[in-house]
């Protein structure tokens, strides 16, 4: 059963605090966090991703960026990241999460460009990427807990 979901990008300011979101509205019995590889504590979410989300209905307005840490990953049942090169560090830095390290957009097979800083269309691509992704999730993470009540 998936109980609890860190979701992991760079700095926690847009991809992951818009997968974040996304995922907790779909998922409301589950505990959706996130957090940044190199993520500087407390920084609030950025502009543009809080704008894209106040336009689905999501308020990430109280967001403030996380370090991810042993704890945080030892406490998920599942870490979803943006890239491929984040699920490799992770695996890395913090070997007992091996095993629980996903890539959001893994039924792509691909990374979720990092936004930060660049046009809003670019912002635009990376949540329609995220959604995408979040549609997948939700359904293998429902499919889960339906098999293991059966």
């Amino acid at each position: 059963m998936i109980d609890t979901v860190l979701i992991v990008c760079e700095g926690n300011l847009c991809r992951s605090p818009i997968a974040q979101g996304l995922l907790q509205r779909e998922l409301t019995d589950v505990v959706i966090r996130s957090a940044g590889l190199s993520a500087t504590k407390g920084a609030s979410i950025d502009p543009i991703a809080l704008e894209l989300l106040a336009l689905k209905g999501i308020d990430m307005s109280e967001q403030r960026a996380r370090r991810i840490d042993e704890r945080m990953c030892s406490t998920a049942d599942l870490i979803l990241v943006m890239e491929l090169a984040q699920k490799q560090a992770i695996e890395r830095f913090y070997p007992i999460a091996r095993g629980r390290v996903y890539r959001m957009a893994e039924a792509e097979r691909m990374d979720v460009p990092d936004p930060y800083g660049r046009q809003r269309r670019v912002y635009e691509q990376a949540i329609t990427l995220i959604e995408r992704g979040v549609g997948d999730w939700t359904q293998r993470i429902v499919d889960l807990s339906r098999s293991r009540r059966s």
